[in-house]
């Protein structure tokens, strides 16, 4: 039998988002106040929770590794999260699994036996709506990260959906 899944970005989708910065530690983690009843909605759904994050302040030296070890458990922990699957390279690093490219997100499909038409990608980048598209995931944009309203009037390809953040996605999604 295949699951569904939820496949979400981290920074300003389930917490907040630093405009040019970085979350370096648990003590700079701040988790919208929504998100643990939402995402444990769509879990007694029968959602798979599964976190698809670039975290290239890893390998930039910012964030300490260990440091994003322990982000990384208290998340799984306290969200009830299936996976969280991260990318520490950079941009010019060229590697297969930083977002847009989709490594992470097959490796995660196969993983957990997902079916793409069940599932929904959501984030709050031009980057993840590319990664839901080049596997053909529903996007879900959520206006509580870096994008905002009119910056999508540039992209090339528009979201499924755009809310205003994770807590209206039980209006899309039933």
């Amino acid at each position: 039998m295949l699951n569904k899944a939820l496949f979400l970005d981290r920074d300003g989708v389930i917490n907040e988002y630093i405009p040019n910065n970085y979350t370096k530690k648990l003590s700079e983690l701040y988790l919208f106040n929504y998100v643990f009843k939402v995402l444990k909605y769509f879990k007694g759904k029968g959602f798979k929770l599964i976190v698809i994050t670039n975290q290239a302040g890893i390998n930039k030296g910012i964030i300490n590794y260990k440091d994003f070890v322990l982000i990384c458990k208290y998340l799984m922990y306290y969200l009830d999260l299936d996976a969280i699957y991260f990318c520490p390279h950079k941009d010019e690093d060229n590697c297969q699994c930083r977002k847009p490219k989709n490594l992470l997100l097959k490796k995660a499909i196969q993983r957990f036996n997902i079916d793409p038409n069940l599932s929904y990608f959501i984030g709050d980048s031009y980057r993840d709506l590319l990664i839901a598209k080049s596997l053909n995931i529903k996007f879900v944009l959520v206006l509580s990260g870096q994008t905002k309203l009119k910056d999508i009037n540039n992209w090339e390809y528009k979201p499924d959906y755009i809310i205003k953040n994770l807590k209206y996605l039980r209006k899309i999604i039933k």
